[in-house]
């Protein structure tokens, strides 16, 4: 079946937001008094939003005990009014994936975003980067009561489409987009350039397709284009 509808993960599988989301997490640290942290490693937790990244940047682990739960709070607010600022500085669409998009508006095959990310720093970072006048839905993980892996914010989106879940195609960079890909009856890929911790196994996550490129993914859609 052709698919009529591409939806995907912002973070680490549309946009390399980690320039922006480490970038902020060291001038958090460097306000707090702590060492800065290297993009290419903290960037694996970028996926995992605001919390995990102040996490890791803030808790020296093993040596120092996770941050207590009314300090990540602070931290998290003091997190997200500055990246509120800086939401498209560096960050930009991974190489190929305006391609993929292209592919899609040239073949009447619509696309939006579901992200965990809220809404307004999601719809602030797709108009910055001219992407949001050509998306045809995107839900932050405050758009609705839960998020993923949850199915419901992709369900939400068929039903905004006017699409059954079978009819669409989702892609992420995390365990939690396939599991709610999965769950709400879509085909799912792993978008295997995005970020991946080292523990983690996407072979196992149960995604229909591994794809390790946005080239590989625009050949995918390419192939179900003409089929």
């Amino acid at each position: 079946m052709k698919f009529k509808a591409l939806l995907l993960d912002l973070d680490g599988t549309l946009v390399d937001t980690a320039p922006d989301m480490v970038g902020t997490l060291n001038r958090l640290l460097h306000r707090h008094g702590e060492q800065s942290v290297a993009e290419d490693t903290a960037a694996k937790h970028v996926s995992n939003g605001a919390r995990a990244l102040l996490n890791f940047g803030f808790s020296d682990a093993p040596q120092k005990p996770a941050l207590k739960e009314n300090l990540v709070l602070e931290l998290v607010e003091e997190f997200l009014l500055d990246y509120a600022d800086h939401t498209y500085d560096k960050s930009k669409p991974y190489e190929g994936m305006l391609d993929v998009l292209n592919a899609c508006n040239n073949n009447d095959i619509r696309w939006g975003v579901v992200t965990n990310k809220p809404f307004m720093l999601s719809r602030t970072l797709l108009n910055g980067l001219n992407l949001l006048d050509d998306c045809s839905v995107l839900l932050g993980g405050d758009s609705l009561a839960v998020k993923k892996p949850n199915p419901a914010p992709l369900l939400h989106c068929c039903m905004t489409l006017s699409l059954a879940a079978s009819e669409c195609l989702y892609v992420g960079d995390h365990k939690r987009d396939i599991e709610a890909g999965n769950s709400a009856g879509m085909d799912t890929a792993a978008a295997l350039w995005g970020y991946i911790e080292e523990d983690q196994t996407p072979e196992d996550w149960g995604a229909n397709y591994l794809t390790s490129s946005p080239t590989g993914l625009l050949q995918l859609i390419q192939e179900r284009i003409d089929s």
